[in-house]
């Protein structure tokens, strides 16, 4: 498939946006990481509005770039100052995940009838999509740095206890449906109106 340079120009805007907001909650939340993030929301926006390619193509650089700088408080691995290639690809594969399930949802909704069923169905993909974010990226965890669990399933199972914070790393499941039920519909109207937006 061939992008159009208005796609490949919405997927530079959206992946830098992504980058700062992910950034900008890192400095303002830094005492509670991964409880509230905005990156992924605006991924599956994209994805939503633009088509699946440009989604994952916002997801994936979005998240690439988002992991190879070790921001503090940016994410899990930021503390070791490096990154496994093997954490980069599944951190991309993730980001990508986001925009591409946008991208398929995208035809069935008319960002102009935003009714409670459809706040109900974000709610839902968020959850889903951040389950599987949650448990695919600890297991990715495990595999770029064995030597931190007993295996694999430890990695998992660390995701559900509460064992080096306050609470577990779970929490941003719940977070993040939350996010969006609330974020999806008033992004979908607004970027609705923007000219040459189907």
């Amino acid at each position: 498939m061939q992008l159009k340079a208005k796609d490949l120009a919405i997927v530079s805007v959206f992946s830098a946006v992504s980058i700062i907001v992910g950034y900008g909650r890192g400095l303002a939340l830094s005492s509670l990481p991964g409880i509230i993030e905005f990156m992924t929301v605006l991924i599956f926006v994209n994805g939503l509005m633009f088509g699946w390619v440009v989604g994952a193509l916002n997801g994936a650089i979005a998240l690439i770039i988002y992991m190879l700088v070790p921001y503090p408080f940016a994410h899990p691995a930021a503390f070791l100052f490096t990154i496994s290639p093997i954490l980069l690809i599944i951190m991309a594969l993730l980001g990508a995940l986001y925009g591409i399930v946008g991208g398929i949802l995208g035809k069935r909704y008319n960002p102009i009838n935003i009714n409670a069923k459809f706040v109900a169905e974000m709610a839902f993909f968020g959850f889903t999509l951040t389950l599987i974010y949650d448990v695919v990226g600890s297991i990715g965890f495990y595999l770029a740095y064995p030597i931190f669990y007993a295996s694999v399933w430890e990695a998992i199972y660390l995701t559900f206890i509460p064992l080096y914070m306050p609470y577990p790393p779970i929490i941003h499941t719940f977070t993040n449906t939350l996010v969006f039920a609330l974020l999806v519909p008033p992004l979908t109207k607004a970027i609705s109106n923007f000219p040459g937006v189907k």
